[in-house]
């Protein structure tokens, strides 16, 4: 597959999925009532599932093209062309080859007073170990047939999930049972904890940790966070704001007076740069991977974020863009005086006791840090990474150290109750976005369970953080390569947690 890395989550399109998005389709949820399907309809459109993967196993284009109204919402075939859609199927032919379908299901996630319907595909090619999550935004009225390829992603096979409580020794018997499924099927590494108020109810860490496989991964092994330290940033931001030393209506131009576009810099807040809903564009481009080995720190990512420039007007709409975190990073060293790495170390991990939890440089001088992988001809091979990580993310924790972030967070430690209260809350509704995010929070809405936390993805990098306040329970796990059965095991115990199907 390809992926794409400009926003440093690891969103893999296929080209055929470029193609479709490139023809002008916002992927905006529409305004509904949340109101569930019913069954029929349901069915109805998990059929197109089926329908979907015949078209690409079609021998002509005929064939493909007849399938494309059958499948496709009319305003979609409008906006793109019958001609591009049948391409569509042709260019996942040639991908994947004639896939064998295994089954479909629709998802819908609540917005608030809204609903987005994704439904989940599954197929693989024939003699392919890992199943392809072919995943198809839904046209909100009847008939709800397809209005965008959105993601694909490699899973494991879907499988039948136990009903008992996340709690229920049963249910954590077959978890485990399930791990060693995947541990056994793909090879999986990684270290998970779900933990009761502060009690770990299951912890297991497992695989290796370095390509050669002669480091077996521990619990005290370091997992790198990816986009998850976000939460630190804006955390920053939230006590100095508590402090009165800086406000979230406070403009970019009072602390970047030399920001390219003046105009645009007194209007983008600080609000905007956590909300990622500012208008600046990704920093993340070709041009600086072939640089990033000399980056040590945030005002090294400066110019690289000036270089991009802006997209849109800011507040007009959201865009998660890892140039808002660079700068929201800058704000806390400008208003604190102090580097950004320190200040985290002072004021956030430092008073938790989260004396394993850093942006460590990535130089060998930090031992028991888990490699990145990925895989290669002859097995796993390691991935290149930057130097350091910066308030975008890249720094690295363990499961127990997370533990305690969760408990300081949830206990008015870092920030008083209110103060997180408002960086929970959703800033993006009433807006495009597909994500329910806060400030440097991302918020969840599982079986009307509701959750908040930031996950990350990178290259042989995968981190989950999620905290169920009803529950009082804590879900993390890491995980050091690109492996789809980290997704399938991540997405399996939110399931378990929250009973979402």
């Amino acid at each position: 597959m390809k992926k794409l890395w400009h926003d440093g989550r690891a969103y893999c399109f296929t080209f055929a999925a470029a193609l479709v998005l490139s023809a002008g389709w916002n992927g905006m949820v529409v305004n509904v009532s949340a109101q569930s399907l019913a069954q029929a309809d349901r069915q109805r459109i998990e059929n197109y599932g089926a329908q979907f993967v015949r078209a690409i196993n079609a021998d002509t284009p005929e064939a493909q093209s007849k399938a494309v109204p059958e499948v496709f919402a009319q305003s979609f075939i409008q906006s793109t062309s019958e001609a591009r859609l049948a391409a569509l199927f042709a260019k996942l032919r040639q991908q994947f080859g004639v896939l064998e379908y295994h089954h479909s299901e629709l998802v819908e996630t609540k917005f608030g007073e809204r609903l987005s319907r994704i439904l989940h595909v599954y197929a693989k090619a024939k003699g392919a170990k890992m199943w392809q999550d072919i995943q198809l935004r839904i046209e909100d009225n009847p008939p709800h047939k397809i209005k965008e390829l959105a993601f694909i992603a490699e899973v494991a096979e879907p499988i039948a999930l136990p009903n008992g409580a996340i709690t229920d020794r049963n249910t954590l018997a077959w978890l485990n049972n399930y791990i060693d499924k995947l541990i056994a099927d793909n090879d999986l590494s990684g270290s998970i904890l779900i933990a009761q108020s502060d009690k770990p109810i299951y912890e297991r860490s497992f695989g290796f940790a370095d390509a050669k496989r002669a480091v077996k991964v521990t619990p005290e092994t370091r997992f790198g966070m990816a986009s998850g330290s976000k939460m630190f940033t804006a955390l920053a931001i939230a006590q100095l704001a508590e402090k009165g030393k800086l406000k979230y209506s406070d403009p970019l131009s009072k602390f970047f007076p030399d920001f390219p576009n003046a105009a645009f810099a007194k209007k983008a807040t600080v609000h905007h740069l956590l909300s990622h809903t500012s208008g600046v564009n990704e920093y993340w481009t070709p041009e600086y991977e072939k640089n990033w080995q000399n980056i040590r720190d945030n005002k090294q990512m400066l110019p690289w974020v000036y270089k991009v420039g802006t997209d849109f007007e800011p507040g007009a709409k959201f865009h998660y863009s890892n140039s808002n975190f660079i700068l929201a990073g800058l704000v806390v060293e400008k208003v604190s005086g102090m580097d950004y790495y320190e200040y985290v170390r002072k004021h956030i991990t430092g008073p938790l006791g989260m004396t394993m939890t850093d942006f460590y440089q990535r130089d060998g001088s930090v031992t028991n840090l888990a490699e990145p992988l990925k895989r290669g001809a002859n097995g796993w091979e390691m991935v290149e990474l930057g130097a350091r990580g910066t308030s975008a993310g890249g720094c690295f924790s363990t499961p127990r150290e997370m533990l305690k972030f969760a408990r300081g967070l949830t206990s008015g430690k870092l920030v008083a109750k209110d103060a997180l209260a408002l960086l929970t809350a959703s800033k993006t509704r009433g807006l495009d976005a597909q994500t329910d995010y806060g400030y440097g929070f991302e918020l969840g809405n599982q079986g009307q369970v509701r959750s908040f936390g930031h996950g990350g993805i990178a290259r042989g990098t995968n981190f989950a953080f999620q905290y169920f306040p009803a529950e009082d329970l804590t879900f993390i796990a890491f995980n050091n390569q690109n492996n789809g059965a980290y997704d399938d095991l991540r997405k399996n115990i939110v399931k378990l947690i929250t009973g979402w199907r």
